[in-house]
């Protein structure tokens, strides 16, 4: 169990006397929501979650690598209960509360929470996203903004991520949170992944459906030649694609490493439901991603015999999807089409929008303002020439936004990340410390080509791997001895 402090827990339980008091407070909150629950249900139900609201804080609070977890599961799963039980549920607002619960919880046991922190600040990713942070900030005064919301979203959203790379980087201290944080990715993947097989062939249920057809512009997107694209537990089809497609990288590299016969046995179907899903979530992006990280991973790795064999075989794969005599399949298609460019018409809208935004690029080397582009932009900034503009690409809504001088930043720290992941690969010392160096550096790889599409790098489904893997980059080095 991790104690950040190097100290055993107080007893808090350890006193019958304090046993007694929390068992009788138990019983007079039982008692209570009881009550509630039979006068009125629905402040009774609103009781009962703020309560458990309160003890999962608490939870973060006292034990950071659990409030890691509690992350992660959040947001991988949010969104379903949002459609389920609520109307308008923040899920914004209770994520940053989450992070900001486990980044407090690495302070709670003591100095060593500053230590690691100094230790932290000291890595060249950190700086330069420290960098980036302050550009973001005087972003406020830049003068084509109109409002202060939008700003204020987009850096409290920054800050949340550099909350949780910290407080994974803390989380892990040694290979076995490491190992932890691995098993927990991989299940709630799963869980996410069967779950959206369990759409494609059971069918959405009717408050899926419901909440689909709620919004035009939700139905436009999701609703296509008379199938529904899948989300299983998650915002929409993008996002669980970008998800599964950045486990996907990650779990087929380690198959290649030196790990015993059973373990890979457990990952290699996990793997083909996360493939099964991405695919059904239509989205052309992770078809790319998983592309663009095994592309990194051959070169990288080719003096390997297990990679050459998985080069061959992933290069079969490829051939046969896209020259297959299986032109009336639609998800196949729609894998085809990833590759085909200007024979896209979605493509050659996109290129069009982008040609017609240069202009403005060149012209505004700040860029428009936080907050301006896409829905956002229409609700923060009305009237600003970027307002409900789709950017459709991370790099290119960076572009719009904080100029091409911000975009010139963001793609400076994604090569230091690129950097640290290959320098580690080759400085470390054992073969299954490198498989893992390996399968992060090519799934931090994989968010950067889908970034061309879509803005796939800080949304909540997704800062909870992306984020961590990056942690794990940088501490990988600490322990890798410890690696068996």
């Amino acid at each position: 169990m991790l104690t950040l402090g190097g100290k055993k827990k107080s007893g808090v339980f350890q006193n019958p006397q304090n046993k007694k008091r929390w068992v009788f407070l138990i019983f007079c909150l039982a008692i209570m929501l009881g009550v509630l629950l039979a006068k009125n249900m629905v402040l009774g139900i609103g009781m009962f979650g703020g309560l458990m609201g309160l003890a999962v804080v608490i939870v973060c609070l006292l034990h950071a690598e659990a409030g890691l977890y509690i992350n992660i599961a959040y947001s991988f799963f949010a969104f379903y209960f949002a459609r389920l039980f609520f109307n308008d549920f923040p899920v914004g607002v209770v994520s940053n509360i989450l992070i900001v619960a486990t980044f407090l919880g690495i302070f709670v046991k003591g100095k060593t929470g500053r230590q690691i922190f100094n230790e932290f600040t000291h890595s060249a990713i950190v700086r330069w996203m420290l960098l980036i942070f302050a550009f973001l900030l005087l972003e406020l005064f830049n003068p084509s903004a109109r409002s202060i919301e939008g700003w204020i979203g987009a850096v409290r959203a920054f800050l949340m991520t550099i909350l949780l790379l910290f407080a994974a980087y803390a989380v892990f201290d040694n290979w076995r949170t490491v190992r932890r944080f691995i098993i927990v990715v991989f299940v709630f993947s799963v869980v996410v992944a069967g779950y959206g097989c369990w759409q494609q062939f059971h069918g959405l249920y009717d408050y899926e459906i419901n909440w689909v057809l709620s919004d035009q512009a939700r139905s436009v997107l999701i609703y296509i030649a008379g199938d529904y694209r899948k989300f299983s537990t998650m915002a929409d089809p993008q996002g669980f694609a970008i998800v599964m497609a950045a486990s996907s990288v990650f779990f087929l590299i380690l198959l290649t490493g030196p790990w015993r016969s059973k373990v890979k046995w457990v990952i290699f179907p996990g793997v083909c439901l996360m493939l099964m899903g991405m695919a059904f979530s239509g989205t052309r992006t992770a078809n790319a991603m998983i592309v663009g990280g095994l592309a990194l991973f051959i070169p990288l790795t080719i003096n390997k015999r297990s990679t050459i064999f998985f080069s061959a075989l992933a290069l079969a794969v490829f051939a046969v999807l896209m020259f297959g005599p299986f032109s009336g399949n639609a998800t196949i298609n729609r894998f085809r089409t990833t590759f085909t460019g200007n024979k896209d018409e979605s493509f050659n809208v996109r290129s069009v929008n982008r040609k017609r935004v240069q202009p403005y690029i060149y012209a505004h080397p700040i860029g428009g303002g936080l907050g301006t582009t896409g829905p956002f932009g229409a609700i923060y900034n009305p009237g600003h020439f970027l307002a409900g503009f789709p950017p459709d690409s991370g790099y290119m809504k960076k572009a719009l936004e904080i100029g091409w001088i911000g975009l010139f930043l963001a793609l400076i720290l994604y090569f230091y990340v690129a950097k640290a992941g290959i320098h580690g690969y080759f400085a470390s010392k054992t073969e299954k410390a490198k498989n893992v160096y390996a399968a992060a550096t090519c799934c931090m790889f994989s968010f950067y080509v889908a970034e061309f599409a879509q803005d796939a790098v800080g949304q909540i489904t997704d800062m909870v791997v992306y984020y961590p893997m990056i942690a794990i980059i940088l501490r990988l080095k600490d322990f890798d001895a410890q690696i068996s």
